[in-house]
């Protein structure tokens, strides 16, 4: 199941989907708050939250990965306009328009089946930042919304080089940060979305700490990456790839941790970061549990609590 989080002006919205997506908010506390939506795509049957972001004018943004489309909303849970390669097909006059194909279509403004995405600008200068799954040459780009134009993101700043199953984003200042779980790293890219971002650094994730699933940067270059699998925790890591730290020991590995106070995980997917003076103020939320359960702590392993949801 799992999903998406999101921090946006002190409200945390939580993304999941169980054949329907649904989108719920809570204050950073755990209550819950008025916005909550659910949404399917008719073609396929199925929806998801992989990825989302807020813009300026309080729309959401959501990555639907399951329905191979990038979708808005507004706060109300009204569809205010979709993105896919289906609708590019069509005014081309395509007989391509089934979604389960797109994830094939590698071209410049092509989206195929997004995971992720973040949102800069207002009305006419919206721009968004697009990661699409899968092995691809244009596995990152930066779409207008206004005019349709767009950009691809080289990979390491090869122009020929792809990406190798892209499974999160994040943007903060003019830091832009995608974690590989094909490749096992981390790239991050600098500068302005409406101007030009450049390749800045990559690291790997060692085998032993699980497959990375989401990075959050901490905006002081820190950066934080959640793994799962075999096994999983979230980790704390520098620019130049060294771990500074481990913030949530994998919770089915060591049942005793929770139990000595020590923050654990269990799988976790999606992370949202919402950066303090001090790394004691900081607040981190992780989902994990299959999208049951979100967590709250401070990048110096203090909990905050937990929010728990009922199943889609």
């Amino acid at each position: 199941m799992q999903g998406s989080l999101r921090l946006h002006a002190g409200v945390l919205f939580v993304g999941r989907q169980n054949l329907t997506a649904e989108v719920a908010t809570y204050d950073l506390g755990g209550r819950p708050l008025e916005t909550r939506f659910s949404f399917r795509d008719e073609a396929v049957g199925r929806s998801s939250v992989s990825g989302m972001d807020v813009d300026a004018d309080r729309r959401l943004w959501i990555a639907d990965s399951a329905g191979a489309t990038i979708r808005c909303f507004s706060l109300f849970g009204q569809e205010i306009a979709s993105v896919n390669d289906r609708q590019a097909s069509a005014a081309q006059g395509s007989d391509r328009p089934r979604p389960q194909s797109l994830g094939a279509s590698d071209r410049h403004g092509m989206i195929g089946s997004p995971v992720d995405l973040r949102v800069v600008g207002e009305d006419d200068d919206t721009t968004l930042v697009v990661a699409s799954g899968g092995t691809r040459r244009h596995g990152l780009q930066v779409l207008h919304i206004a005019t349709g134009r767009g950009r691809s993101i080289a990979p390491l700043g090869d122009p020929e080089g792809k990406f190798q199953r892209i499974r999160g984003m994040d943007w903060r200042g003019e830091e832009l940060a995608i974690v590989e779980a094909g490749a096992r790293r981390v790239q991050v890219f600098e500068g302005e979305v409406t101007g030009r971002l450049v390749f800045r650094f990559a690291f790997g994730i060692p085998e032993a700490l699980g497959e990375p699933e989401s990075v959050a940067l901490v905006g002081d270059g820190r950066l934080v990456v959640a793994t799962a699998g075999e096994t999983s925790g979230v980790y704390l890591f520098d620019p130049s790839g060294r771990q500074l730290g481990r913030l949530a020991v994998d919770g089915a590995a060591d049942p005793g941790a929770e139990e000595r106070g020590e923050a654990a995980v269990d799988q976790p997917g999606a992370l949202a970061l919402d950066p303090g003076r001090t790394d004691r103020e900081t607040r981190l939320c992780v989902l994990d549990r299959d999208g049951e359960r979100v967590q709250i702590f401070s990048l110096d392993g203090r909990s905050f609590g937990t929010v728990l949801e009922a199943s889609c």
